[in-house]
């Protein structure tokens, strides 16, 4: 029990997440009586709840995982009293074994381990070295808006197209307009490792040419501009896939 609590891979049984909801609850409550108490932390509750946030969906996402279904799941709105009461599949699935039965002889002689498959040709040497191509581009595109669109909202307006037009090519230039690989979780990390680098990009950007001061609550301003840069590439991941999946389809068709 808790051997990976920020892990998102494996399963876990009721009793643990029912405990992890109660940790997350805890956790949440200490944080609001230490900002009460020391005011000056405020500016500081990002950072502070997020690894309880992190740990709750990591947690959640190994519930799922023991009912059969994606992490996602848990986002569906009452789907919790499942995930609380719910009984995980027997046996083993596709995501690992049944925790129940995790001390088994063969369990321990064939121990689950979750690897991330790369497309046929690539090292992770060559996707990060797309990935920064990218990254650099979208920082310097990105810096121009900054400098010379007054507006706000143009301005915002600019950077959200030049996200999503910056990973879009990156998702062009790295499978060749081709289908995308069916590797769920290289796809879902490539958009992570995008989101991370461009933020402390952007981040370096402003403290190296901008001449912004270091502050500690900017560590939290970093991980939640991350967020939103995981969320806006979702948007031209899900067009790439349509478009090239029909160009695909079409393609077989007139063959």
């Amino acid at each position: 029990m808790f051997k990976n609590p920020f892990s998102f891979s494996g399963r876990i049984r009721r009793l643990e997440y029912g405990l992890s909801y109660i940790i997350f609850m805890v956790s949440f409550f200490l944080v609001g009586v230490v900002t009460e108490i020391i005011p000056e932390t405020e500016s500081l509750i990002i950072l502070m709840i997020m690894p309880s946030y992190w740990f709750l969906l990591a947690q959640g996402a190994k519930r799922c995982h023991d009912l059969g279904n994606s992490g996602f799941f848990q986002l569906i709105p009452f789907y919790g009293i499942l995930m609380l009461f719910g009984e995980g599949n027997h046996g083993g699935n596709k995501y690992g074994y049944n925790p129940k039965e995790i001390d088994t002889p063969i369990a321990k002689r064939e121990p689950f381990k979750l690897r991330i498959l790369l497309p046929p040709g690539k090292s992770n040497i060559d996707i990060l070295s797309e990935i920064l191509s990218f990254v650099l581009l979208n920082t310097l595109l990105i810096q121009l808006f900054n400098n010379y669109i007054e507006k706000e909202f143009f301005r915002f307006l600019c950077i959200f197209l030049s996200v999503f037009m910056c990973f879009f090519l990156l998702l062009i230039f790295a499978n060749n307009k081709g289908p995308l690989p069916k590797f769920n979780l290289y796809l879902f990390r490539q958009r992570l490792t995008y989101s991370v680098i461009l933020s402390i990009s952007i981040y370096i950007y402003n403290l190296t040419f901008n001449y912004t001061s270091f502050q500690l609550e900017d560590i939290s301003y970093a991980i939640f501009l991350a967020i939103v840069i995981l969320g806006i590439t979702y948007l031209p991941f899900i067009i790439y896939k349509s478009i090239f999946k029909k160009r695909k389809e079409e393609f077989e068709y007139e063959n």
